[in-house]
């Protein structure tokens, strides 16, 4: 059996729903979990353990690691070195033969049957996104971030400035994997739930239906939908849900056997089946044309935030003139 570990890196508070983490982590006895954190975690699995470091501790390691200085002051800044995780966690690593990086607004399915049901081994990396990724454990991959390939920034660009670089999806890895025929598994066997609409919708060039609920149940995830009349169920490898504000469940998820994740938070799921009701009351479909305005409010604000974006560059090169002019 393949040995692999997950590392997952956080500080600040906890949120709401970093329980169903933990639980859906549980759920999954033969792969090892590390939460790099200064935060205390209770009641933690048997397969979750904590990797107790500072930021200013991690920025050590960091740079006795790549025998560099990085630039490293806050915390979502971290999204950038994961890629670099194979170096910098090496000594906890030696012993697997996968690692991986994730999220922790995700809630996991059953992931060894994913990662047999589309074998692997065939792969360096498995999965290309930042909210779950596997890595083989070999110098390929553990040095991968210093090839060319990288959209924006390379490697040494990034370490350098403490503004994110999207390093780990991609401008950074993923192109370096395509540039460089490394081969790596990209279909969407996991559910993205886009962050333009109230409901849970999954993210653009997947299939929805106007009826569909997503749930965590006996380990696995999975979505149940309505298509011409009927109930039908699909699985993923995990949800992610992009930091969705929750309030806090009321009920015990780390002892729970299955539960809604919708719009509103976690709620305990009480039957083994789901029903159209299920589907109405957690997942309510408003219609085609309120989601019309959703999209529409999405792309207005996604402009003014490209243009605002667009407009720092142009004052931050001509500063950047003007200065080397009166050098």
């Amino acid at each position: 059996m393949l040995r692999i570990a997950i590392i997952t890196a956080y500080y600040g508070k906890f949120p709401s729903y970093y329980r169903a983490w933990l639980r859906s982590a549980q759920c999954n006895p033969d792969i090892d979990f590390y939460i790099v954190t200064d935060l205390r975690v209770d009641r933690l699995p048997e397969n979750v353990k904590t990797i107790p470091l500072s930021l200013d501790e991690f920025r050590t390691l960091i740079e006795n690691k790549l025998g560099r200085k990085v630039n490293l002051q806050r915390p979502y800044k971290i999204c950038d070195y994961r890629p670099m995780y194979g170096v910098i966690f090496e000594d906890l690593l030696k012993n697997y033969d996968w690692w991986a990086y994730a999220d922790m607004d995700v809630v996991f399915g059953n992931i060894r049957k994913f990662l047999e049901l589309y074998n692997i081994e065939e792969y360096e990396r498995f999965m290309h996104m930042g909210h779950l990724s596997f890595y083989k454990n070999n110098e390929i991959n553990n040095h991968a971030f210093m090839l060319d390939g990288a959209a924006h920034e390379s490697w040494e660009e990034v370490i350098s400035t403490d503004k994110s670089c999207l390093f780990d999806e991609w401008s950074g890895v993923y192109g370096i994997y395509r540039k460089n025929k490394i081969p790596m598994f990209r279909k969407k066997i996991f559910a993205d739930i886009s962050a333009n609409y109230k409901r849970f919708r999954l993210s653009q060039d997947c299939v929805n239906y106007d009826h569909q609920v997503f749930y965590w149940q006996n380990g696995g995830v999975f979505r149940t939908y309505i298509e011409n009349g009927q109930l039908k169920e699909e699985e993923f490898l995990y949800i992610h849900f992009k930091k969705r504000h929750f309030p806090r469940e009321a009920f015990d998820v780390l002892s729970a056997d299955a539960f809604y994740i919708c719009p509103g938070g976690l709620v305990k799921k009480e039957s083994a089946e789901t029903t159209i009701a299920d589907i109405e009351k957690y997942n309510p479909y408003p219609g085609k044309l309120y989601e019309a305005w959703e999209t529409a409010v999405y792309e207005i604000k996604h402009f003014f935030f490209r243009l605002k974006r667009k407009s720092l560059g142009i004052l931050k090169n001509l500063f950047n003139k003007k200065g080397a002019s009166n050098e």
